[in-house]
């Protein structure tokens, strides 16, 4: 379960591995449903593929966000 992330931890990660992203942006993303995530009490549960996967496809690559 090490892939499934909260906010703030997601978006540190992210930023550890090179992505400018914040947690305002991650927010927005979840809220719209351009990335998928588990709201659990307060808090929501990322999938940190997925945002991987998001960023990639917002930079331009070729793999599409499931």
């Amino acid at each position: 379960m090490a892939d499934m992330l909260k906010t703030r931890p997601c978006v540190k990660r992210a930023q550890s591995e090179g992505y400018d992203i914040s947690e305002y942006a991650l927010r927005h993303w979840i809220r719209t449903g351009a990335i998928p995530a588990r709201k659990v009490g307060n808090s929501f549960l990322i999938y940190y593929p997925n945002v991987v996967r998001f960023l990639q496809c917002a930079d331009g690559s070729d793999n599409p966000p499931l």
